[in-house]
Order: structure tokens, then C-alpha cells, then sequence
């Protein structure tokens, strides 16, 4: 097992991710659409204690269905890059975003959620088990 690394877009946040991810998924919803300014977002998730982060990072705190349900999107607060998500639902996880690692070759994918906001015009590999909402337990 190898550590995984990566950094925003100016190189002022890197990070190591320790071991490979236990999953790898998208997200097709509106606001992560709106997030990374694409047709979807990547999430490499490992367990929150396997991740260091070396710099700063802001943070947009949305309750989209909740107080008690938060959604993190933490970014570098020079260039913007969206780095990290985070989430109550699973304080364990940290979410990397799939772009923002050094080796992005190694990225694939298994599962999506939210396909039903997803872009009609998308087309993803058979094998990818597409969920129309967002199951308890999927990136989890």
C-alpha cells in the first residue's frame, strides 16, 4: 500500500493520504456540480485519521438537510481549489477530491450517487453501480 498525495491548484495546501482509499465514488447532485464547475465531483474517500493536510484551508459549511446534517467543502483560500469534503453524516471519512490528487491515473471510480440530477448527455462504464439519490452507507 502506498500513500497517495496531492494539493490544490498554486501548491500553498498538499496532502498524504496514508494507504490506498477505501472507496472511490462521484456525485452528481446540483451543488456538487456547481462545486467543481463540472458534470460531476470525485470523492476518494480514506478514513479522516489516515489524512494530513499541510496548509490552510476555508471551509463552506452548508445544511442542506439539517442542523445536525453539515456538509463541508474545505478549499485553498489563494486559489479556490476545492480539496476536501466533509460530512457529518460520516465524521470517520474525509472525502479528497478526485482532481486535486498527484496521480489521477490511479482514480477509478465505482459508484455515483445522485444520478437523477445528473447531465442527461453523461454516459459512465456498465459495471458502475449508479444510485438515483444518496443510500445510508455509500461513501461510508
Amino acid at each position: 500500500m502506498a500513500n497517495w498525495t496531492g494539493g490544490c491548484l498554486c501548491g500553498a495546501v498538499r496532502y498524504e493520504c496514508e494507504g490506498d482509499p477505501a472507496s472511490v465514488g462521484i456525485c452528481e447532485c446540483t451543488r456538487c456540480q456547481r462545486n467543481s464547475g463540472s458534470a460531476f465531483l470525485i470523492g476518494v474517500i480514506w478514513p479522516k485519521e489516515n489524512v494530513t493536510i499541510k496548509g490552510d484551508l476555508k471551509t463552506y459549511e452548508a445544511f442542506v438537510h439539517g442542523p445536525d446534517k453539515g456538509l463541508y467543502r474545505h478549499f485553498c483560500p489563494e486559489c479556490g481549489s476545492s480539496v476536501s469534503i466533509t460530512l457529518d453524516r460520516y465524521p470517520e471519512i474525509r472525502s479528497m477530491l478526485g482532481g486535486t490528487l498527484d496521480e489521477r491515473v490511479k482514480v477509478k471510480p465505482t459508484f455515483g450517487v445522485w444520478h437523477s440530477d445528473g447531465q442527461e448527455w453523461m454516459r459512465f462504464p456498465e459495471d458502475m453501480e449508479l444510485h438515483a439519490d444518496y443510500p445510508e452507507g455509500t461513501f461510508g
